[in-house]
């Protein structure tokens, strides 16, 4: 007599089984972090916040118009409401201005443009020249003052 020879019979797996490597999860670990942060009472941005140096966190509060010497160390879950708001609306007002410069080149011959190739007539050069100069100086003075301004509040926080 003669077998067939027989195939052994597929064994048939749940259907949850054969979707786990593929199944999408969606925002599952997102919901998880959100209800950590909830028990541990802080936010993401709260946490990020905490984590920026100084020099970043004065420049949100000057763009939330809060002085930094006051609010600088504090994290943000101990600022009021309003103060917490004014900070929120910074951030985006940065984010805005980070993106209108985002794609464009910050070199300094941006800002800086080479002079005129074309030569200048000395009788017209020299007011053009002590212009410029004008404009240097008054420019300097500026960066001069608000470096000042910068250190006196360093040195403020610094002595709490």
């Amino acid at each position: 007599m003669r077998q067939a020879a027989t195939k052994p019979a597929p064994t048939a797996l749940p259907l949850h089984a054969t979707n786990a490597a593929n199944e999408q999860h969606g925002e599952v670990w997102k919901d998880a972090i959100a209800s950590v942060r909830i028990m541990l009472g802080k936010s993401s941005a709260a946490s990020q916040y905490d984590k920026l140096s100084q020099q970043q966190r004065a420049m949100i509060l000057f763009a939330a118009r809060l002085r930094p010497a006051k609010y600088i160390n504090l994290p943000l879950l101990s600022l009021t409401l309003e103060e917490r708001e004014a900070i929120r609306v910074a951030i985006i007002a940065l984010l805005d201005l980070a993106k209108a410069f985002g794609r464009v080149p910050l070199s300094r011959d941006q800002f800086f443009p080479p002079r005129a190739l074309k030569p200048v007539a000395s009788s017209q050069a020299a007011p053009m020249e002590r212009e410029v100069n004008s404009d240097v100086d008054n420019t300097l003075a500026e960066i001069n003052r608000l470096a000042a301004s910068l250190s006196a509040d360093i040195n403020e926080i610094e002595k709490h």
